[in-house]
């Protein structure tokens, strides 16, 4: 069984990793978009602190004994989602994308740690909401190829 304690530390070292693999872009490499010549960097970097910020929402529900979706929302419609998360980067500097997802991190493990012990554990809705364990790891892949695209 995955305790609340060892998703928080596979969730940091995943957020290590992506932010080790962002580490030292200047604006215009934050900016420059490659992946499907639409996001780059800032978008990936949006789309993520989006997403946190959403799941450290469910998780404040759930310490309140609600739903972490709220009535009338679809998180499963991710497109729309990542379209508009994305969609919020537009203009915003390297430094202040950077600090939203760091915010939105931060809140992320807040909230999971206000959580009791036993709302964590194999097949619970608490570990399912720690996907950024993998897309934090997917996302550091992307910027790692192109960055060695870049440097080839």
């Amino acid at each position: 069984m995955t305790t609340k304690q060892e998703l928080l530390d596979k969730f940091d070292a995943a957020y290590k990793e992506f932010h080790s693999e962002i580490e030292g872009l200047d604006e215009r490499e934050f900016g420059y978009k490659w992946l499907d010549n639409r996001w780059g960097v800032r978008e990936i970097a949006a789309h993520l602190a989006g997403w946190h910020g959403k799941l450290a929402s469910g998780f404040e529900r759930m310490s309140r004994g609600e739903k972490p979706v709220p009535e009338g929302e679809d998180w499963s419609d991710t497109q729309s989602y990542n379209d508009t998360f994305a969609a919020h980067a537009k203009g915003k500097k390297r430094d202040q994308v950077l600090l939203e997802l760091n915010d939105a991190v931060s809140s992320f493990k807040a909230a999971a740690q206000r959580l009791p012990a036993d709302r964590f554990g194999e097949g619970k809705t608490a570990n399912k909401m720690f996907v950024g364990i993998d897309h934090f790891r997917e996302h550091a892949e992307m910027v790692r190829a192109w960055r060695e695209r870049q440097a080839a």
